[in-house]
């Protein structure tokens, strides 16, 4: 006996299978070098409480600040994270899997991440379930040439209607080392860290 699957089945199949895999770090080396390049270059990690997933999906918005509605569309950009396709577990570098690194190469100027999205897909639908979280902020400054650190983004997925939803973290040390062993053409000791400011829009909080 032959086994059919429903055609929704077949396309959210489809869908987990092409985005598997966390879209976090560059698939080709890093060669990033001051004096060879018109960018800057950022990193940190994204962790959760345990290595156990809740949702499909997460996205992570960094928004370039600027009036230039061409600019704002071009320099900004999504982090998009997909964990291990139907384990429900997260497979981050770091702690034991639930902390992910990032790394990325942007125009000067200033940014924030104010926005990240959490999605469960459904087989049974070509959407998927979308819960946004909002409320705060977390600014950098991207300068040529310069290897920045903006934090270690702590995105606590069994309370996100809570205070404590997304906190930031300082892992100087441990984050570059690690992309020191990944990453080896790479000035990693000339990195500098952002403000690691964190704020709420019913108040600022800053957290080291």
């Amino acid at each position: 006996m032959k086994l059919k699957l429903n055609h929704n089945i077949l396309i959210a199949l489809f869908f987990f299978s092409v985005t598997c895999k966390a879209q976090l770090l560059p698939e080709e080396p890093i060669r990033f070098h001051k004096d060879y390049t018109e960018k800057g270059l950022i990193f940190g990690t994204i962790t959760f409480p345990s290595v156990d997933m809740k949702f499909d999906m997460y996205f992570i918005q960094i928004t370039y600040k600027s009036l230039d509605k061409k600019l704002f569309r071009k320099n900004s950009s999504k982090i998009k994270l997909t964990p291990t396709m139907f384990v429900s577990k997260h497979n981050g570098e770091l702690e034991g899997g639930k902390t992910y690194l990032f790394a990325l190469e942007k125009p000067p100027g200033d940014y924030v991440i104010s926005w990240i999205r959490l999605s469960t897909l459904k087989l049974m639908q070509y959407n998927s379930n979308d819960t946004d979280i909002t409320g705060f902020s977390i600014p950098f400054t991207v300068n040529k040439g310069e290897i920045t650190y903006i934090g270690e983004i702590n995105i606590n997925e069994n309370d996100i209607n809570g205070k404590e939803a997304i906190t930031l973290k300082d892992e100087f040390e441990r984050d570059k080392n690690a992309m020191k062993n990944l990453y080896k053409l790479v000035n990693w000791d000339s990195a500098v860290k952002s403000k690691l400011e964190l704020n709420r829009h019913n108040g600022t909080e800053q957290q080291n």
